[in-house]
């Protein structure tokens, strides 16, 4: 990994740090059907290659980590948005909201068939910010689930 890619991945987690220092609620329905609407959002943005959107739900100071380990920032995300994901039958289920103030963590489990018909499943977990009134994905890390040991 280069020293630019470590630098970035540092700061990511530096400000995750602080931006859930405090405890989970739930108690706060228009907030947590905010986020639930804003997370449909992002994957139909996803799904429709829509940058523009992305560019708005995304922080400037956005920074991600893939399910292959790069980190990126918000620039490389769009970049990546624009390219069709290559996924059919995209659909997401055990969606959890924990509220932390100003910040939140959205996490989904993706199930979906790649190009070539295989099953696939991604976990992701996207960290909100609301900042000004106006909630925006400040982290998103994404991880492959694999098969059970043992499993064919």
């Amino acid at each position: 990994m280069s020293s630019r890619l470590r630098l970035l991945a540092a700061v990511c987690a530096l400000g995750l740090g602080g931006a859930l220092s405090g405890t989970a609620r739930a108690d706060d329905p228009a907030d947590a059907a905010a986020l639930r609407r804003l997370n449909a959002d992002y994957v139909r943005a996803f799904l429709a290659c829509d940058v523009a959107r992305f560019r708005d739900l995304l922080a400037d100071d956005f920074c991600g980590v893939l399910a292959d380990g790069r980190v990126i920032d918000k620039a490389e995300f769009l970049r990546e948005a624009a390219r069709p994901p290559g996924v059919r039958d995209f659909r997401v289920t055990d969606t959890v909201i924990r509220l932390y103030g100003d910040a939140a963590l959205v996490n989904d489990l993706a199930a979906y068939a790649r190009p070539n018909g295989t099953a696939a499943q991604t976990r992701y977990v996207d960290v909100w910010a609301r900042r000004q009134g106006r909630w925006q994905v400040v982290s998103v890390q994404i991880t492959r689930v694999t098969a059970p040991p043992g499993t064919p």
